[in-house]
């Protein structure tokens, strides 16, 4: 039998192995489309002619039992021997030359999304988190990580549920410096085992994405022993079904029929006494088979694989606890998951009623269970961040221009060339510089840009370009800029905000429990970074002006750090440190606070923007003129 090793060696000959350093990604990608078609041709030809095969078998064989009854049955019955067996020899072969066209057609699949993926466009099948969406989150409501145009929709390479979880919490709960650099390291190893990551997908793609088939395998293997404390059980279930196999074989020596009817009717009793309980277990566990088999060969490919990073070696190394290691043990579970699962056939009251199969199949499960339930968490974790990672290995493949964050653990520090929103095309990308902060800076003092423009120049973008690469760079993957500096903090935004009917709350109101966030955060003692579009827009503008004068006042002297985008100039005369001081607060010592802004200019009756970040306070406005071009008379 070919190993998983072989079998990558082999199809490094067909143009589906591991150098792919220096490629383009396009080119990786298209080389392994026509790679794939050539062998998926050859296969579907060979399971053709494998179907043809054993059609003449099935004939041969026929054609042999309707002369078994002539003048030379031996010869008769001897056609039909080899018939059956070249029959059962080419069935075998032909399964598994059915399987390899499903595993290849789907790597197929994978690599034509990744083409995609290459040009922002989202294939059909690519997930969007949907039910991850939190409007209560710090940030991923305003920046768009879940949804239909989101932030994991365009990372996401996870097939399984445990591993679109992990992304996901990656992607809500920045990590620790220390993490970031273990998943750095990790992401760009696995970003050239491209066989490792496809297989693994492909794989997966038979596994349920559920979360609540999931769920039900942890609470049955939560259930307290049904058989196992029975002693006397165990010994019967193992004595008494060869006991009425007897005694069946034995009614052909002209034994009473009754002697058989007496122990199918013992059985028959035990069922009844169990069947609540064997009707619960099958009903969290059932057609569970497929389901495990898929993570079985998802966790014998990671299994087979070697790795330097100490991020992989980890998770390899978790897949091994247990007396079998955690492919070959879910494997054993999935097979009898599969046993119990002929309840639902039509012979099933004849085997449970002779051979006692529920009762043995849960006896099996609990066994099982007793060995390994207490690894089954940390290898399904496993595949989670493996396939988490894979998001991650996907970026730095597709995207090797990207850099990689460094987390700079002192005091806070937001530096970034040339930073674009990873969603938009690269061709129509237009990259910022971002200075925040510097080294050295007093840790009570807090940095502060304010950022001024028209309509549509492009602050909003610029807010959620800062703020989707620093989610990736607290989840460990590549940043969409040239290079990237950022101390930890915790990220909250107030961008998107609006009124709402089901919480009875008012677009203002709303907007301050925002601001009470960032305030709680630093009550704590935490390190907070916010992004603010428009402070305080539901309410009039004098008291506007004032309350987000007084908040940005109150926040940096508190240390916090942040980007706000206004079209209210009140706030830019902030930078001036003797208007500061008219205004009532205390000389700002160590605190920075920086004008930026994006402009256009008007050509004949359209406005044109350039969508670059300048230093300084915006002099154009559009307002008027977008006012005028719909026909209003200002």
């Amino acid at each position: 039998m070919m190993g998983r090793k072989d079998r990558r060696k082999k199809l490094s000959g067909i143009g589906l192995g591991h150098k792919t350093d220096g490629c383009p990604a396009e080119v990786v990608y298209g080389q392994r489309i026509k790679a794939l078609d050539l062998l998926l041709i050859r296969l579907k030809r060979n399971g053709a002619t494998l179907g043809i095969l054993k059609l003449i078998l099935i004939l041969a064989g026929l054609l042999a039992l309707g002369r078994v009854f002539s003048s030379n049955p031996t010869f008769s019955w001897g056609i039909f021997g080899f018939a059956l067996t070249l029959f059962i020899a080419a069935a075998v072969i032909h399964e598994s030359v059915i399987r390899k066209i499903g595993h290849f057609t789907a790597v197929k699949t994978i690599n034509e999304n990744e083409m995609k993926f290459l040009v922002h466009e989202f294939p059909e099948t690519a997930d969007a988190g949907i039910e991850f969406q939190n409007s209560n989150h710090s940030y991923t409501a305003d920046l768009d990580i879940f949804g239909e145009k989101g932030l994991f929709r365009y990372v996401n390479r996870a097939v399984t549920a445990v591993g679109r979880r992990c992304l996901a919490d990656w992607l809500q709960s920045p990590a620790g410096p220390g993490e970031v650099k273990i998943r750095q390291t990790a992401a760009a190893e696995l970003a050239q085992k491209i066989d490792l990551r496809q297989n693994v997908a492909s794989f997966g793609m038979d596994a349920d994405n559920s979360s609540r088939k999931l769920d039900s395998l942890y609470q049955a293997l939560d259930e307290s022993f049904v058989i196992l404390g029975k002693k006397w059980l165990r010994t019967f279930l193992l004595v008494w079904p060869m006991l009425t196999v007897a005694a069946a074989i034995l009614i052909t020596i002209k034994l009473s029929p009754l002697f058989f009817l007496f122990f199918v009717l013992i059985q028959s009793v035990l069922n009844k006494r169990f069947s609540k309980q064997v009707g619960h277990i099958y009903g969290l566990m059932s057609r569970s088979g497929k389901f495990l088999s898929a993570y079985s060969r998802v966790i014998g490919e990671i299994e087979a694989e070697d790795f330097h990073s100490e991020k992989l070696a980890q998770l390899k190394d978790r897949l091994s606890a247990g007396s079998q290691g955690a492919s070959a043990s879910i494997r054993k579970l999935s097979r009898l998951l599969e046993w119990f699962d002929a309840r639902n056939g039509m012979l099933h009251v004849v085997f449970n009623n002779i051979f006692l199969w529920d009762l043995n199949c849960v006896c099996g499960i609990e066994k099982w269970r007793k060995q390994n339930a207490a690894h089954i968490p940390q290898w399904f974790d496993s595949i989670g961040e493996f396939e988490a990672l894979a998001g991650l290995a996907a970026l730095h493949f597709n995207n090797p221009g990207w850099a990689v964050p460094e987390i700079e653990a002192e005091s806070f520090r937001l530096e970034a060339q040339n930073l674009g929103h990873p969603l938009i095309p690269e061709n129509e990308r237009v990259g910022s510089r971002v200075e925040l902060g510097q080294k050295g800076k007093a840790p009570a003092a807090g940095s502060l840009a304010i950022v001024t423009g028209p309509n549509m120049a492009g602050k909003s973008t610029f807010l959620k370009s800062v703020g989707v690469n620093t989610v990736l760079a607290f989840a460990g993957a590549p940043v969409c800029a040239e290079g990237f500096v950022i101390s930890p903090a915790r990220l909250i935004t107030s961008m998107k905000t609006s009124d709402s009917l089901d919480e009875h709350l008012s677009l203002f109101y709303a907007e301050l429990q925002r601001l009470k966030m960032i305030l709680d955060g630093l009550s704590r003692g935490e390190p907070v970074f916010f992004l603010i579009d428009e402070m305080l827009k539901g309410t009039n503008a004098l008291d506007r002006q004032k309350g987000s004068v007084a908040l940005l006042k109150q926040l940096t002297r508190r240390g916090a750090n942040g980007i706000v985008a206004t079209h209210d100039l009140e706030l830019t005369k902030l930078e001036n440190r003797d208007e500061w001081v008219k205004s009532g607060g205390p000389d700002p010592e160590g605190i920075q606070i920086a004008n930026y802004h994006f402009d256009g200019y008007v050509e004949g009756d359209k406005l044109v923007f350039d969508y670059r970040l300048k230093q300084g306070i915006c002099q154009s406005y559009n307002a008027l003129l977008l006012m005028r071009n719909m026909g209003i008379d200002v």
